[in-house]
């Protein structure tokens, strides 16, 4: 079956995949490691305690 330049204008694909997934994971999990990193600097920072 072959499909004509009319048909392939209409097809719409489905706009989530698993690679923008996979992304938008990798986005909020390294804020939070970042949000980790501060605290815990600030916390070592206020209680003197470095080891």
């Amino acid at each position: 079956m072959k499909i004509n330049d009319q048909e392939l204008v209409m097809i719409v694909g489905g706009g989530i995949s698993a690679a923008l997934i996979t992304a938008v994971t990798k986005v909020f999990t390294t804020i939070i490691e970042i949000g980790k990193m501060i605290g815990s600097s600030l916390r070592r920072g206020q209680t003197k305690n470095y080891c």
